[in-house]
């Protein structure tokens, strides 16, 4: 099946803000981080089944080599992502998108 990607309106900032975060780290480490949400994107276009859910139908997915996890929604052909959030921050963040 080919789904449609849709991202939540915060989703683009914390991506922005996580970015940043790294490259102030290191020097690129933040298009690190970047591709490495952008590769378990791609994982999820694939077989979004295949993640585990991480609340009522929302799916988590977590990037190589980053604390992030990716949550998700699965609507038909639509795959919604609904936040892309620090491991360690409290659940109730997303929880009510």
């Amino acid at each position: 099946m080919n789904y449609r990607l849709v991202f939540h309106q915060e989703v683009s900032d914390e991506l922005q803000d996580a970015h940043q975060w790294y490259e102030q780290q290191r020097k690129g480490l933040g298009v690190e981080f970047m591709d490495a949400i952008d590769e378990l994107v791609q994982r999820i276009l694939i077989k979004p089944k295949s993640f585990p859910k991480a609340y009522k139908q929302r799916r988590k997915a977590l990037p190589a080599q980053f604390p992030y996890l990716v949550i998700f929604e699965l609507h038909g052909d639509v795959i919604l992502i609904v936040a892309v959030i620090h491991a360690s921050r409290n659940p109730k963040r997303w929880q009510d998108r």
